[in-house]
């Protein structure tokens, strides 16, 4: 009896382990998606003499509509860099058994996608 609580006791320290090692590593991703973000801004216009240099007109930039992950099929989730047919299925599965993902970082949660695949899809990929 004392051996089952020590076995239940120690799984539960390691559910307890992974939760804290995913939400520093989800902590972790929105601060650097936030970084990202800050140093792609476009500095204030510097003046001149009596003149105010005009900021060049925003350079015409094609962007490609994200992939839904919500709603992605099989198919379309294998287009993405890193993801084959086994991670797509696991994604769509998770996402069946929990429902919606509320972030795009939650894909790392997905057993067999880890951070490095997460920040080379992360520009093609959102949630809604």
């Amino acid at each position: 009896m004392l051996r089952q609580s020590l076995c239940f006791r120690a799984v539960e320290m390691r559910v307890r382990m992974k939760l804290l090692v995913l939400s520093v590593a989800l902590t972790a991703l929105s601060i650097a998606s936030c970084r990202s973000r800050e140093t792609n801004t476009n500095p204030p216009p510097a003046i001149s003499g009596s003149q105010v240099d005009k900021p060049s007109a925003p350079e015409p930039r094609l962007q490609q509509p994200c992939l839904n992950l919500n709603i992605a099929t099989t198919e379309e989730l294998i287009k993405l860099p890193g993801v084959g047919d086994v991670i797509a299925k696991r994604i769509i599965d998770y996402r069946e058994r929990h429902g919606r993902l509320r972030r795009p970082e939650e894909i790392i949660i997905v057993e067999g996608f880890s951070e490095r695949k997460y920040r080379a899809i992360a520009e093609l990929v959102c949630v809604e």
